[in-house]
């Protein structure tokens, strides 16, 4: 009995861990706080490097943000 106990608590934490993985995307602007966040993902072929970056979809904020907006070369 304790083994089934035991097997049914590890699926249950796989589950868990697997499910909190899934929802570890942007859902909200944080310089609004409205939802509906555009995902926008760029690729340059000349360095096979892909920048992701996130765009506010409200008309009055429409703002970009995420890792992908730092500026690498430091010229810019």
């Amino acid at each position: 009995m304790k083994k089934i106990h035991a097997i049914i608590l590890i699926l249950f934490l796989v589950g868990f861990t697997f499910i909190s993985c899934v929802y570890e995307n942007v859902s909200y602007c944080p310089f609004c706080g409205k939802s509906g966040v555009m995902e926008i993902s760029k690729y340059d072929p000349e360095t096979g490097i892909t920048t992701i970056y996130y765009e506010c979809s409200n008309s009055e904020c429409g703002k970009k943000f995420g890792a992908g907006q730092i500026n690498k070369g430091g010229t810019e």
